[in-house]
């Protein structure tokens, strides 16, 4: 009977110190809701692609993001990148909202003007090639009446690969007879009586594709030309 009692005794001295340690009134309060958001590449030339990031802390159970870029458009993933096309200083705003709280965060981005593109090498003057046969001691052919004399410019070319136009006056009189961007019109012959002539070829790249369109001469670069001395002895 004594051994019952102390068990009984004993039972409720644990049940009143259980109930002196519980506090009916403590109120548990929810963590603050919070967010921070970050921006990479924060800077640079238009168009400028940029990725956010999005860190929320004390948020309860689901939230929603709403994105404002700062440039008039909108958006509801904070994950996905956003492009800026024009110039200009932007906040990206990002707004989070749960049952009972909402945070905002903003970052600013700095879009500046697009680079200007890097030039074009400038276009590269023809490579001539003046050959005759016979060949030529320096810039004089010296031969016997009737003198028959062939000019080639056709090894010339182009270190764009332009298409050449080639013309000759090959009696030397300032006229030039022969004159196109053809196969055909980089060789010729031409046979002197006796006397002395100076015929001239040249050679010059055009901005054409077809002849005769070629005929206006659209050309690149100044014509380069080599006058002969033709000699030819009775």
């Amino acid at each position: 009977m004594t051994r019952r009692l102390g068990l009984v005794l004993g039972l409720g001295a644990l049940v009143a110190a259980a109930g002196a340690s519980c506090d009916k009134g403590t109120t548990v309060t929810a963590p603050t809701l919070s967010a921070r958001c970050s921006a990479s590449p924060s800077s640079g030339a238009a168009p400028l692609s940029v990725a956010f990031g999005l860190d929320v802390a004390g948020a309860q159970g689901s939230f929603s993001v709403a994105v404002a870029y700062g440039d008039g458009t909108q958006g509801s993933d904070p994950a996905r990148a956003h492009v800026y096309a024009a110039p200009g200083t932007y906040s990206a705003s990002f707004n989070v909202t749960t049952a009972s709280q909402s945070a905002r965060c903003s970052v600013p981005v700095s879009v500046g003007g697009t680079p200007a593109a890097s030039p074009s090498p400038a276009n590269q003057a023809p490579v001539p090639v003046y050959k005759t046969v016979p060949a030529a001691s320096g810039a004089t052919l010296t031969g016997k009446a009737p003198f028959t004399i062939e000019f080639n410019l056709c090894p010339s070319s182009d270190p764009d690969a332009d298409r050449l136009y080639f013309k000759m006056d090959l009696d030397g009189d300032g006229v030039f007879e022969y004159h196109g961007a053809t196969g055909a019109d980089c060789r010729h012959e031409a046979i002197y009586a006796a006397g002395t002539y100076a015929p001239r070829i040249c050679v010059t790249d055009v901005d054409c594709s077809t002849w005769p369109a070629c005929e206006g001469l659209p050309q690149l670069h100044p014509f380069l030309c080599r006058t002969y001395t033709v000699v030819a002895n009775p």
